[in-house]
């Protein structure tokens, strides 16, 4: 299959907000909607905290947290992602339309004998993952050694080419999913980590890596690395009254590939990682 891609270029000009975004307390606000899954062969009543992870809200597994395999959506809590001609709040909308296509199908999913991280356990929902990936909604993602579903991999290369969710404002070589600061963990400075890492996942093969680093980032600080971008937002500047000021308003506007000269970058640009 022949697949569309593009390497995009930061240039230095500042692109003005055209319109304001309206950034309410209701933005990010749960919805009503009685969502179910049907989990190692039970329906469960959940809550999808976006498009990858769920939370069971009742019954015997309550409290437990998953995380999807074998894909990506992108991030919930502001205009964090941006590539292309894209801004910050364009890729916000394509992870609400992801969260809202988990939340309305009662998916057929199964927990895997690996860890999701962060305390959740890894979970296998083929048909949801195969509906965002063809919808542009979410991209491949094979973590660590994982080899990336090749079924997966031509949807996602049919989204691109049909330039879909996502893919709408351009298909960068990688996709930035996570950015970390060397100081993120608590304690004296002789017992913080020395080195930390920011992760991408390729566009075309779905393979991530993570590029390490020893820098301090600030909330409102920006890592682009192949074609794309993602602004740093602790955990604790992204909801309620202590969230980020460029996650606001207007704001996430002006977080675009066109010039993000009100965002710091701790590390430099690299267009690919090394020796790849």
């Amino acid at each position: 299959m022949t697949r569309l891609f593009r390497t995009l270029a930061i240039t230095a000009c500042l692109a003005a907000p055209t319109s304001v975004h309206a950034d309410g307390p209701d933005d990010d606000a749960p919805t009503k909607t009685k969502q179910t899954l049907v989990l190692d062969g039970k329906s469960e009543r959940v809550n999808w905290g976006d498009g990858d992870t769920f939370t069971v809200m009742e019954g015997a597994r309550k409290g437990f947290k998953a995380r999807l395999k074998g894909y990506n959506t992108l991030e919930s809590y502001g205009p964090v992602h941006f590539w292309g001609d894209g801004h910050g709040w364009d890729f916000h909308r394509v992870h609400k339309a992801a969260t809202e296509v988990a939340r309305g199908g009662a998916w057929k999913c199964q927990t895997e004998e690996a860890g999701g991280g962060y305390g959740r356990a890894l979970v296998t929902c083929p048909e949801l993952r195969e509906k965002l990936i063809a919808e542009g909604l979410g991209h491949v993602y094979a973590y660590n050694k994982e080899e990336a579903d090749p079924k997966l991999l031509a949807l996602q290369h049919t989204a691109q080419a049909k330039r879909l969710g996502m893919w709408k404002h351009g298909v960068p070589n990688g996709i930035v999913t996570s950015v970390h600061s060397v100081d993120e963990k608590p304690g004296d400075d002789d017992r913080r980590e020395s080195k930390t890492y920011n992760r991408v996942a390729d566009t075309r093969t779905g393979e991530t890596w993570s590029v390490a680093h020893e820098a301090v980032f600030k909330p409102c600080d920006v890592f682009c690395h192949a074609g794309s971008c993602m602004v740093y937002i602790p955990f604790d500047a992204r909801y309620g009254d202590r969230k980020a000021r460029c996650m606001k308003g207007a704001e996430g506007e002006r977080n675009r590939m066109h010039g993000p000269s009100h965002l710091d970058a701790p590390l430099p640009h690299e267009p690919r990682p090394n020796g790849r």
